[in-house]
């Protein structure tokens, strides 16, 4: 008879693997059952450890030893509340006829053996690739370690790092493909990976594949994600499940992947104000185009401007890397545009992201700049002819009071502004030109 498994060591790997529990749950009860169920059984482990605290030590078991008897245990909780609803609704239910057998409840024996071949296809992959890409990635997701320290521990570039990372991906991700019949990679087929590979994870306690593989999957699989789209004219404020928090501009598009050692987003359009709760063992990343911001607790703005990337520190200190690998340190009341064609200079700033209170601050800001930040409020498109694309735009704005400001900008600009219609159907476009 097996030694029995300590509560503290349940109560560990309970706490490394609740969101894997969750889903794992969820495909038998739902999610809203699933978290309810998850939570009962924490309870349950919580209150027979302080009941063991009095007694002899247990032998504490290894992860390996735990993490199959918590998904028996879950296994267990998930039939007995089908069984216990099953009843509840044959109560009820004058359509089920006395003595007719419930539907079977046991685990799908199909799925559990076809997630296994898709850890064997995954760890067919990665055996395939060279050396040091292989191990550069198992780094990369097990250990976390930042490409600068494995551009370093291998003698090359941080490029050549992601390069090999984003390699093993695709690699993985093929094999994934050749498991679940995909031709090829769409937005859609992504998903449905995700989904699949979060139950793969599910089932982690079955002991399909080698431990470094499920370690990587553990570092590689997201334990949060949210994408989070605004549109003209709003903003959006995101609590996040760390305590961080995101103010995503109008029009804007931002996409956030919590890991088990790093917490990620992209700024893919727009600006975002982010409120970063400290947390050493994971970092904050935020990626916007070939510029990437690195912090582990402070309060700063990113904004895509046209070819440009622009970080301003309101509180803390922030580390910014281009795509060049350069790197600058921001510290608060700091700001700094990066973009093609222009000299990169840590300059100081008095506001950091005005728009959340409803304002715009330009300081020498080309015409055309202008236009496109005002098209995020504006209910009317703007067009902003060639010709005066390039005339700077001095002062503070109230959002609020764009379209009357757009109006009289021929007072301080060389400009006229007119209301033209553009083509059937499209409505009528502000359009700036140049006065002659």
């Amino acid at each position: 008879m097996p030694a029995p498994v300590s509560s503290s060591s349940l109560l560990s790997t309970f706490q490394d693997s609740y969101h894997e529990l969750v889903r794992f749950v969820a495909r038998r009860t739902g999610p809203q059952a699933a978290r309810d169920l998850v939570h009962d059984a924490w309870i349950r482990l919580a209150e027979r450890q302080r009941g063991e605290s009095d007694a002899p030590a247990a032998p504490d078991h290894s992860p390996s030893t735990s993490r199959p008897y918590l998904y028996v245990v879950m296994e267990n909780i998930a039939i007995d509340h089908l069984r216990h609803g099953r009843r509840t609704a044959e109560r009820f239910d004058s359509s089920v006829r006395e003595g007719e057998p419930p539907s079977p409840l046991s685990p799908d024996v199909a799925d559990t053996h076809s997630y296994r071949q898709a850890l064997a296809e995954v760890e067919g992959a990665l055996s395939q690739l060279p050396a040091r890409c292989r191990e550069i990635f198992l780094a990369d997701r097990i250990e976390g370690a930042s490409h600068a320290e494995l551009a370093a521990r291998h003698g090359v570039s941080v490029k050549t790092v992601e390069r090999e990372v984003m390699r093993a991906m695709d690699s993985v991700e093929a094999a994934l493909r050749r498991w679940r019949g995909d031709a090829a990679a769409s937005s859609a087929s992504r998903k449905g990976r995700r989904r699949a590979l979060s139950s793969l994870l599910g089932l982690a306690g079955l002991g399909a594949g080698s431990a470094a593989i499920w370690q990587a999957w553990r570092q590689w699989m997201p334990q949060y994600q949210i994408r989070l789209t605004t549109a003209t004219g709003r903003m959006l404020n995101q609590p996040l499940p760390d305590g961080s928090s995101l103010t995503l501009d109008a029009a804007s598009r931002a996409e956030v992947d919590f890991y088990a050692t790093c917490r990620q987003v992209r700024l893919l359009a727009g600006s975002a104000f982010f409120a970063v709760a400290r947390d050493t063992e994971r970092p904050f990343v935020v990626q916007a185009a070939d510029v990437q911001v690195t912090v582990l607790g402070t309060r700063f703005e990113v904004a895509l401007e046209g070819d440009a990337v622009l970080v301003a520190v309101d509180a803390g200190r922030v580390q910014v890397r281009d795509g060049s690998g350069a790197q600058y340190e921001l510290g608060a009341g700091q700001m700094l545009r990066l973009g093609a064609g222009q000299t990169a200079a840590v300059q100081t700033t008095a506001t950091v992201a005005a728009w959340r209170e409803g304002w715009l601050d330009f300081q020498n800001t080309p015409l055309a700049d202008v236009a496109r930040r005002l098209e995020r409020y504006s209910p009317q498109p703007l067009r902003v002819e060639p010709d005066a694309a390039a005339l700077p735009v001095l002062g503070r704005m109230r959002i609020a009071a764009a379209q009357g400001w757009l109006r009289m900008l021929p007072r301080t600009l060389p400009v006229s502004v007119q209301e033209e219609e553009q083509g059937p159907g499209t409505g009528r476009t502000l359009v700036i030109r140049r006065r002659s």
